[in-house]
C-alpha cells in the first residue's frame, strides 16, 4: 500500500454530506465520497453539530484511505469566546471583540486574538460588557450577514 500523500479538510462535524468542496479533494484520489461522509459521521456523532473540525486523509493506492481527526482551529475558538462573527478586517487599527485572561487563553494565543482584532484584558472592558447577551448559536448567520454587506459596499464603491 502505497501513500499518495497527506491531504487537509475542514469539515462540519457530524454533517459532512458529498458537497464539491469535498468532493474536489476526495474525487481525484479516487476515494468514494460516500464512504468517507459515513465513516466521518460516525466518529464525529459525539461533537457538536457544524463545528468545524480539521481532518487529515491519507490515501492509498488502492483507493482505500485513513483519516485522522484533529480540534477545530484556535482562531474558532476564539471568535465564539469574544461572541464575534468574522474577524476584523482591519486588525491593527479595529477591536471587535474582548477576551478576558479568565476564559482561558494561553501566551499563544495572545498573538492570534490581536491578529483577528480581539483585545486581550484582565477584565471585560465596558464597551463589550453585553456581548454575553449574543447567542453563539446566532455567530453564523451574522457572519453571513456581514459579508452579504461587506459585498454590498465594494459593489458600490466599484460603480461609484
Amino acid at each position: 500500500m502505497t501513500n499518495l500523500g497527506r491531504f487537509r479538510l475542514i469539515v462540519p462535524a457530524a454533517n459532512a454530506k458529498p458537497s464539491p468542496s469535498i468532493g474536489q479533494t476526495l474525487g481525484p484520489l479516487g476515494i468514494n465520497m460516500m464512504a468517507f461522509c459515513k465513516e466521518f459521521n460516525a466518529r464525529t456523532a459525539k461533537i457538536r453539530p457544524d463545528v468545524p473540525v480539521q481532518v487529515t486523509i491519507v490515501p492509498n493506492a488502492d483507493r482505500t484511505f485513513k483519516f485522522s481527526l484533529r480540534t477545530p482551529s484556535s482562531t474558532w475558538f476564539l471568535l465564539r469566546a469574544a461572541r464575534c462573527p468574522m474577524g476584523s478586517e482591519q486588525a491593527g487599527k479595529e477591536v471587535i471583540g474582548n477576551v478576558t485572561l479568565k476564559e482561558g487563553i494561553c501566551r499563544s494565543l495572545i498573538g492570534s486574538a490581536r491578529a483577528m482584532g480581539i483585545r486581550v484584558t484582565p477584565e471585560l472592558l465596558p464597551a463589550f460588557s453585553k456581548r454575553d447577551y449574543t447567542p453563539v448559536e446566532n455567530l453564523e448567520q451574522m457572519r453571513r450577514d456581514l459579508r452579504q454587506k461587506r459585498k454590498a459596499a465594494r459593489r458600490a464603491n466599484a460603480k461609484a
